[in-house]
């Protein structure tokens, strides 16, 4: 029996399962020489390595005897190999000539005991050259292209020939790709990279939007450029977007709350909004996206930029008449989330019905206070405190009620706050904090037990390798203790 007439299923398996072996036996790392000795010195080159192959080429590879057995196997290969591809900007703008640019002869390059090699010109942009004219001459192979990533390209030339590819490669359902887009280009080149400009394309599911602090050179080209604003045209549809990724912080043109409403407009159906190491986007950009995705929402992630572990920047204010905590403990999917809040209260825990697991980590500034009979112009600093107090008794609570009702259900809940520059851990009734001050206010008095953290300013990590700590652990009643004493203010 011939082995082309098994089902597709089982020839898969056999393909699949060669490709790999032939992977696992070919190259996993690129190799380079130390820098060139002067024209009068006699230092010998080196050979290292510099990193490993990426995962798309190893897969490449291990395909590429199997591409020419015949049609059928060549079609099985090009869909295997080709379905994920990236495109990265070339680190350095010279390689050494004596180093193979085929990976299949690093074998023999191995043994040479005295490498040599002189520095040679290599186009920065030369992948993404190249992959514009392949994906342009050969459609029916950009057709197999579901996810595409693009890294290190930040100019006005690259953002075209992205543009282009994108163009060819019609039927991706994830793009990472450079924030410059959404400041240069059309109207029209989003429609195509959105997957939305004809009925035989495939709209996109996953975008991921990545930002990057630039050169002067850079940011002086870019300066000259147009801001175009093409997600304000009302033909730009996110209603097929699944999943929406944030990453990276930038002075020039920064992603902001204007790009999250324009977004939100047709927004409705995304699973996943991730929205991390950036400061650009307030709470009511982020707030946008949620109430358009309320009912579909199942992942939120909002970490803006941090220098100094978890003491973020402010997230930002919402109108008077808009309550984070009951919006977010509204969404009937979600089940991940980590937020950066201007304020939280207990009603944030109070819905027995959410589908939260995991770990759930809450940064607020203040506490909500919607408690009108309380006046805090006319009490004094002591009663203030108290309120306050009580407020936080009652989120502390409410967080531990709610992971005990997630326990039942047979899930696992851990409920992280971070706020007054502590770590709360409801569930073991305890706070990391540095108390360094409340303990003098005190005289020494306080706080009467502690031991040592092991948390920090940058969370489970500790300190992070800066500095010795000075972070201690106390448990719930002795940091309220402290803030009815006005020792510790929050």
């Amino acid at each position: 029996m011939n082995i082309n007439d098994f089902p597709d299923e089982i020839l898969s398996s056999v393909l699949d399962y060669a490709s790999q072996m032939n992977a696992e036996n070919g190259v996993k790392y690129t190799f380079g020489l130390t820098q060139a000795p002067l024209p009068i010195s006699r230092t010998p080159l080196t050979r290292y390595i510099r990193g490993p192959v990426q995962p798309e080429a190893q897969r490449w590879d291990g395909a590429s005897t199997i591409r020419g057995v015949c049609t059928r196997w060549h079609d099985w290969a090009i869909r295997s190999t080709i379905r994920t591809v990236s495109i990265r900007r070339w680190q350095g703008s010279e390689r050494w000539a004596e180093i193979p640019t085929r990976r299949s002869s690093y074998g023999a390059y191995e043994f040479m005991s005295k490498p040599k090699g002189s520095a040679v010109y290599r186009d920065p942009f030369g992948f993404l050259k190249s992959a514009v004219k392949f994906f342009r001459q050969y459609p029916d192979v950009a057709g197999e292209v579901r996810r595409m990533f693009f890294d290190g390209f930040h100019t006005v030339e690259t953002d075209r020939m992205i543009f282009d590819v994108l163009r060819s490669c019609r039927h991706l359902t994830s793009i990472s790709v450079p924030w410059t887009l959404l400041r240069h280009g059309t109207a029209q080149d989003w429609i195509h990279l959105l997957g939305i400009s004809s009925e035989d394309d495939v709209p996109l599911r996953s975008l991921e939007l990545r930002a990057t602090c630039l050169g002067s050179a850079q940011e002086k080209e870019w300066s000259q450029v147009e801001n175009t604003h093409p997600l304000a045209d009302s033909r730009i549809n996110f209603t097929h977007l699944k999943r929406l990724k944030i990453f990276g912080n930038t002075s020039l043109m920064p992603i902001d709350d204007e790009d999250m409403f324009n977004i939100a407009r047709s927004a409705s159906h995304l699973e996943e909004f991730h929205l991390t190491n950036l400061s650009t986007i307030t709470i009511a950009g982020v707030m946008a996206i949620v109430n358009a995705s309320a009912n579909t929402l199942r992942v939120l992630e909002h970490s803006p930029r941090s220098d100094d572990g978890f003491f973020h920047p402010h997230p930002g204010y919402l109108t008077p008449d808009t309550h984070v905590c009951e919006s977010l403990a509204s969404c009937p999917r979600l089940k991940d989330l980590s937020i950066s809040v201007p304020s939280m209260c207990a009603c944030l825990f109070s819905h027995e019905d959410v589908d939260w697991e995991g770990e759930c980590q809450v940064r607020a500034l203040e506490l909500c206070d919607r408690d009108a009979s309380f006046d805090a112009s006319n009490n004094s600093l002591r009663a203030q405190q108290a309120h306050k107090s009580r407020l936080l008794r009652d989120v502390l609570v409410s967080a531990r009620t709610l992971m005990q009702v997630q326990k039942r259900k047979r899930k696992e809940l851990d409920i992280e706050l971070f706020f007054a520059d502590c770590i709360f851990d409801p569930a073991e009734r305890v706070v990391h904090g540095d108390f360094s001050f409340a303990e003098v206010s005190s005289g020494g008095a306080w706080p009467v037990t502690w031991e040592a953290s092991h948390k920090g300013p940058y969370g489970s990590t500790g300190v992070y390798g800066k500095t010795e700590s000075s972070w201690i652990c106390i448990s719930e009643d002795e940091l309220v203790r402290a803030v009815e004493k006005n020792w510790f203010r929050i």
